[in-house]
């Protein structure tokens, strides 16, 4: 019994955390977006989740962590996935299908969307993205070695790990954060398409020829 209420108080506690977390990144985002970055401060962002800025650097060391915060996340949950695929999977198959996974839950999270239009609105912010984005690239890098059983440094791994990652940001640039989740595994899909088929020049009506 005893055992049953310690396991339950840490099942709340970490629910709170992520409560907490949640709280401070859809603030943040929310507050960048409204604002600008540069008019933001942490104390902001602390007022506006109801929570201490010592609280705040609990979770994150800059007012821009909790804006990518997803990214950091994602990146664990991504090689969840890709781990978890039938071993027999084609490599690049594997990685399709890990990311198709992981948007829906993506897209449904709150601020997430309002995050996607925050950075159509201030690219500045982008050049930060792509550099949380080599961490992601890395730790598939890895992934794919690992299902592989090549070296880690070897550059297939590397290759594969950098097209999925390319992929994925030019479909979420190319999709509109107002429609759905099934219209953005859509281009995902497209874009699969045409990578594994030699990136063809796309003819008409196809909808890589779109533009924003």
């Amino acid at each position: 019994m005893a055992a049953e209420t310690a396991e339950t108080a840490h099942g709340l506690r970490e629910r709170k955390k992520l409560e907490t977390r949640s709280a401070l990144r859809a603030a943040a985002v929310a507050m960048y977006l409204e604002r600008g970055p540069a008019a933001v401060t942490v104390h902001d962002i602390c007022e506006a989740a109801g929570v201490s800025p010592r609280t705040f650097f609990n979770y994150f060391e800059t007012k821009d962590d909790a804006v990518f915060d997803w990214d950091n996340r994602l990146t664990g949950h991504l090689v969840e996935l890709l781990a978890a695929r039938p071993a027999d999977e084609p490599p690049l198959t594997a990685l399709r299908q890990t990311l198709r996974t992981a948007i829906p839950a993506l897209v449904a999270d709150s601020g997430w969307r309002e995050r996607r239009k925050l950075l159509g609105a201030h690219p500045e912010l982008v050049p930060k993205l792509v550099h949380s984005n080599s961490h992601m690239a890395e730790a598939l890098s890895d992934a794919v070695a690992a299902r592989t059983g090549l070296p880690s440094d070897a550059l297939y791994p590397r290759l594969l790990a950098g097209a999925g990652m390319t992929v994925l940001r030019s479909a979420i640039r190319a999709w509109d954060p107002e429609s759905s989740a099934e219209d953005l595994l859509a281009m995902l899909d497209s874009c699969f398409d045409s990578l594994a088929a030699g990136l063809p020049e796309p003819t008409e009506g196809d909808p890589a020829r779109s533009a924003r």
